[in-house]
């Protein structure tokens, strides 16, 4: 049997709304991704959610708006210095270094892999170099709790906005995470907790932000923007039809992406339960078996269960001899079909791309945790489409392979 890290995802009535746009005619951005934006904002309980092409380009598209934004100051200038997790995805540290601003590695919590906000103090304090910034990855469905991440942008002055690409559907207390500071990044990749194939987007409370954001991943268009009357009034020779008042990119979405997303959004609560459900499973499963799942404490009380939408499943190998391990299991749960991945990317740092365009780089061996996370974890799937025939095959899977290489 084979147990595949991501579904499609789709249903028969996504299917279906997606066949009902193509029949339509209308198919770039219009009705339906409005239609989707205001349902993304009220389940988020944000002011404004714009919906983008991919999570990625949702990254791209902040960052050039705290940039050069229309109106006011720029929240940041090139050549800042922006924090993040040195465990990452590409395109959360790409921007940054495409844009002209600095990424500064911080090490990783070792329970949620999320930056560690700690480690940050301690460089800031004992570093000669400030930060201007911090782009936080909220990692594999766990939230970052939001009072303490406020607190620690208030206590150094910086700007915040957050990758919450992984952690669609949890909340810090009674607020959705990443959607503090400026604003977060959301993704829709049919891995993710609701599919749009491709397609991402922005939330935010900041209305000069959301309308630049509008206009940047449409060119620089005025015509999506709120105050887009406001613009035409000091037009001279201009059509007014198309005018251009920001920096920008075709990073559009498609009515296609959105009619998926309506469909998925309405069942994602459910999606939701049924990763936790999985979750539940499998840690219950595996204990005493030489792995555990990572993140399983969010599981005990309601409280903590909803910081954790589980997008994947943590496995991490407990004991000496972890790594030699690891890859062990890994090649035995391929062998009987569990596909398998490395926790993102493992420590960026190191990845040969970072290595050959990265400047003042620290060394890779000086962040512990990373290291420590890459040598003893990896995911298996955590899909709200497993069948519980699969998700039975699974557990044995996870079960018989820790076994066969325990201490």
């Amino acid at each position: 049997m084979k147990i595949p890290l991501a579904s499609s995802g789709l249903r028969q009535k996504d299917i279906q709304a997606a066949i009902e746009v193509l029949n339509s005619g209308s198919l770039t951005m219009g009705k339906k991704v409005r239609e989707f934006e205001n349902s993304m904002a009220t389940y988020l309980k944000v002011e404004h959610f714009i919906m983008m092409n991919s999570g990625s380009s949702a990254n791209l598209a902040m960052f050039e708006g705290l940039l050069r934004p229309t109106t006011g100051h720029p929240k940041l200038k090139q050549g800042d210095r922006i924090l993040v997790p040195v465990i990452a995805w590409p395109t959360t540290i790409w921007p940054i270094i495409q844009l002209g601003l600095e990424p500064i590695f911080i090490d990783v919590d070792t329970d949620t892999f999320a930056i560690d906000l700690d480690e940050a103090q301690k460089f800031l304090d004992r570093s000669s170099v400030s930060a201007q910034g911090i782009f936080p990855i909220h990692p594999l469905g766990r939230s970052i709790e939001s009072e303490k991440l406020d607190n620690f942008c208030k206590k150094n002055n910086l700007v915040l906005i957050n990758d919450v690409c992984e952690a669609l559907g949890s909340w810090s207390d009674k607020t959705h995470t990443g959607v503090i500071g400026m604003g977060g990044s959301f993704s829709f990749y049919f891995s993710h907790h609701i599919t749009t194939m491709e397609g991402g987007g922005v939330a935010t409370n900041n209305s000069d932000f959301a309308d630049d954001l509008r206009s940047i991943r449409s060119h620089g268009w005025s015509r999506d923007r709120t105050d887009s009357e406001i613009w035409q009034q000091n037009l001279s020779r201009n059509d007014s039809k198309f005018l251009f008042v920001s920096t920008g990119f075709n990073i559009r979405p498609m009515e296609i992406q959105a009619a998926i997303g309506i469909s998925q959004l309405e069942d994602l609560d459910q999606f939701i339960n049924l990763r936790r459900q999985l979750a539940r499973k499998i840690h219950m499963s595996i204990n005493g078996t030489g792995i555990e799942l990572v993140g399983a404490s969010t599981l005990d009380n309601p409280r903590d269960e909803k910081s954790n939408s589980w997008m994947l499943m943590p496995i991490r190998v407990l004991g000496n001899n972890a790594e030699s391990r690891k890859k062990k299991i890994i090649q035995n749960l391929e062998n009987l079909g569990v596909e398998t991945r490395p926790v993102l990317t493992g420590n960026f740092i190191s990845q040969p791309s970072m290595q050959r365009i990265g400047k003042n780089l620290p060394n890779a061996n000086e962040f512990i945790q990373a290291n420590a996370i890459s040598d003893s974890t990896f995911l298996v799937s955590g899909h709200h489409d497993l069948s519980n025939v699969e998700i039975d095959f699974l557990c044995q899977a996870l079960i018989s392979s820790a076994l066969s290489y325990q201490e």
